[in-house]
């Protein structure tokens, strides 16, 4: 396949991938688990619908010429440049959004105000990145009408820089739920399993990872090559948004997966646990079911309890 073909494949996947995972999770925060819809669900649907938004804007111009390997009298390529531009600044929001709500997840699971503190910190950190790399993909390191990581050595010093601390970041939100759940007293296999899904993210990294090499090469090529790895680092940009999204998404699932053998045999089983219910082993915070602090008496003495209870909103 050439370029707008793999282009197309992959924006027509993780639309379909990444909508089928939103609405399952959507489905687990309202119909399984009490009071489960909270701010990360909210932010999450943010990022899909700056996902639809972006995949739209890219539709729209290889409808008017990009990336299309011959002419056509209807293509313009200025309206192609246009489109492709919004493409890709809805693409850098979105990389941001997934980023907080995950991060909001994972304050839910907090047991400790420093922890909460760390993770309200790091919150604010992506939002100034997002920020910062968004103006600088939109103006200075905007050339013809498209952002260009190539387009001068301080623009490609910045994609550098914007891309390997987008992996750090992606690790340390992948990292921190071993660190949050490993004194918590809970069966093996379901911490395992919560951190795993919890841990999805580091998979999305991989699209970053491959993006950085392309811009390494974007350094030193010119012409027709240039402009494949353009398409290349476009292609990879809509693979790790769509990765991304996906795994915030899947982090909620496990209430979901649990229950797919009771409905196939249409009864209701007891879990590992020895309870039953609509949520296994997911639990509701409380009456409220809500974000709240953890105050140190509680943390002493009931905090592998209240870690449990936490995962719920997972």
């Amino acid at each position: 396949m050439g370029h707008r073909e793999d282009l197309i494949v992959a924006m027509v996947v993780f639309l379909i991938v990444d909508t089928t995972a939103i609405a399952a999770r959507l489905y687990v925060r309202t119909k399984m688990l009490t009071r489960g819809f909270g701010l990360d669900d909210v932010v999450l649907i943010l990022t899909y619908f700056g996902f639809i938004i972006s995949c739209a804007m890219g539709f729209t111009s290889m409808r008017y010429g990009y990336a299309a390997p011959d002419e056509q009298p209807y293509y313009d390529r200025v309206k192609a440049t246009q489109f492709l531009f919004a493409n890709q600044l809805s693409l850098y929001i979105s990389a941001g959004l997934v980023k907080i709500a995950v991060a909001l997840v994972l304050y839910r699971l907090a047991s400790t105000k420093r922890l909460r503190l760390v993770i309200i910190g790091s919150m604010v950190v992506v939002t100034i990145w997002t920020i910062v790399m968004t103006i600088f993909a939109s103006w200075p390191c905007a050339q013809s009408g498209s952002s260009n990581w190539a387009g001068s050595k301080a623009c490609t010093q910045i994609g550098y820089f914007r891309t390997i601390t987008n992996v750090f970041i992606d690790y340390f939100y992948a990292l921190l739920p071993i660190y949050i759940l490993q004194d918590v007293h809970m069966n093996t296999r379901l911490k395992i399993s919560v951190m795993l899904l919890l841990g999805l993210g580091a998979f999305a990294s991989s699209a970053t990872i491959v993006k950085l090499v392309i811009i390494v090469k974007l350094s030193t090529a010119q012409g027709d090559a240039a402009q494949a790895l353009h398409y290349d680092l476009l292609l990879w940009a809509d693979i790790e948004l769509g990765m991304a999204t996906f795994a915030a998404s899947a982090a909620a699932l496990r209430p979901l997966l649990r229950h797919i053998p009771a409905m196939w045999s249409k009864t209701i089983t007891t879990d590992s646990h020895g309870t039953t219910g609509s949520a296994g082993p997911y639990r509701s915070l409380g009456a409220s079911n809500e974000m709240h602090l953890i105050t140190k008496r509680e943390g002493k003495g009931v905090k592998g309890s209240v870690m449990e209870d936490q995962t719920s909103v997972v």
